[in-house]
């Protein structure tokens, strides 16, 4: 995990798995990277639909150097990666390299292939990309989060592996070495292959801060909710929030029906009175949410109780006519909603008068994020 960035879902899913790969891959050291001694031999990949390329098999791949990257579209961790795996393929597939990304769905509408194929599509991907909807990939790799990286020299084996962000002049060297033990020949001292200057690599937990860490909005992980008695699994309820909602946690205003992975607006209204309100300590906002049915719904926003200033919003908020801030929420993906000149805490109020309004889950960034695109 690159430091003072909170690697998403990295203890979610993370300590059991964690403990039986260090055992199955002898892992030195690091608890997040490292290169492996021995080497493993790779699981295969078996009767997935692909993207970007037929199906592909470590058998065609003998003599290649294969970087397997296990993502997910929603995950602003991965999002956050992206640009690494572009500069790698760029510089050396030419070499030898091949990039294949395993999308492990992390919510039910994220196993729609039609989802994955527009967010392919949108984020620039021209590697291969295999959708792993059963998880059969990831537990054969004995993988605990996203992002994962692992790295397969020419014989089939897992050489390195990394979990989470950042790290990434070291996946980069790693990279290297195993693409020179392909080719010896290989020469990677010219200016092209320079190492990118890590801008937070000298900056401690003081100045990245610590945000507030990813809050789910369902019941099954819903645990930061302030409304008193909780969510009601069973049916739709009007919510009354509190007064005042603690830092880190949020509160339910209106009429919602919980969900296991999701809270959904459920009636129509003439103003926008029934609102998630979340109190956090971040930078930058982002929430994964959506239209049950694909149609525009608009998500108004406020911050501190007013719209958002333009320096603060987020590539997905416009603004009315009226003064209003608001996202037009359309099919179910990451939105970026605030991002703010400075680390700070705030109050968000997200409201809608729109029936089938979804929203699952809020993450965010501190001051060492990476540059990356917004998409």
């Amino acid at each position: 995990m690159r430091k003072g960035v909170v690697s998403r879902h990295f203890f979610a899913r993370v300590l059991l798995p964690l403990m039986a790969v260090f055992a199955m891959l002898a892992l030195p050291g690091s608890s997040d990277c490292g290169e492996l001694s021995p080497r493993i031999l790779a699981p295969d990949f078996h009767g997935k639909l692909w993207f970007n390329s037929p199906p592909l098999s470590l058998a065609q791949l003998r003599g290649k150097v294969v970087l397997v990257d296990f993502w997910e579209y929603t995950c602003i961790n991965c999002i956050r990666t992206f640009p690494y795996l572009r500069r790698w393929e760029e510089l050396y597939a030419p070499a030898g390299l091949i990039i294949i990304g395993v999308h492990t769905p992390e919510f039910a509408f994220a196993k729609n292939s039609a989802n994955v194929a527009n967010a392919v599509k949108r984020f620039g991907f021209s590697f291969p990309v295999v959708l792993d909807n059963d998880e059969e990939i990831w537990n054969a790799f004995h993988n605990a989060a996203w992002p994962a990286d692992f790295l397969i020299d020419k014989d089939g084996r897992i050489a390195y592996m990394h979990i989470g962000e950042g790290d990434y002049g070291e996946t980069e060297l790693a990279i290297r070495k195993l693409l020179k033990e392909a080719k010896p020949g290989l020469d990677f001292s010219t200016a092209q292959f320079a190492l990118p200057a890590d801008a937070n690599a000298d900056m401690d937990a003081s100045v990245c801060r610590r945000a507030t860490p990813e809050t789910y909005l369902g019941f099954a992980r819903g645990a930061n909710l302030a409304n008193p008695g909780g969510e009601d699994e069973t049916q739709e309820v009007h919510y009354v929030a509190p007064p005042m909602v603690p830092v880190d946690n949020f509160a339910l205003d209106g009429d919602w029906k919980a969900g296991d992975e999701f809270v959904r607006h459920v009636r129509s209204s003439a103003q926008p009175m029934d609102a998630v309100e979340l109190h956090y300590q971040a930078k930058a906002v982002y929430l994964v949410a959506g239209s049950d049915d694909g149609s525009p719904k608009i998500l108004y926003v406020t911050q501190d109780g007013k719209p958002l200033p333009p320096d603060s919003r987020g590539v997905d908020v416009h603004a009315s006519t009226n003064g209003h801030s608001y996202i037009s929420l359309g099919g179910k993906r990451m939105y970026y909603v605030v991002n703010n000149p400075e680390f700070g805490e705030h109050t968000l109020a997200l409201s809608t008068s729109s029936p089938g309004v979804s929203l699952y889950s809020f993450t965010f960034g501190n001051n060492c994020e990476n540059k990356f695109a917004h998409k």
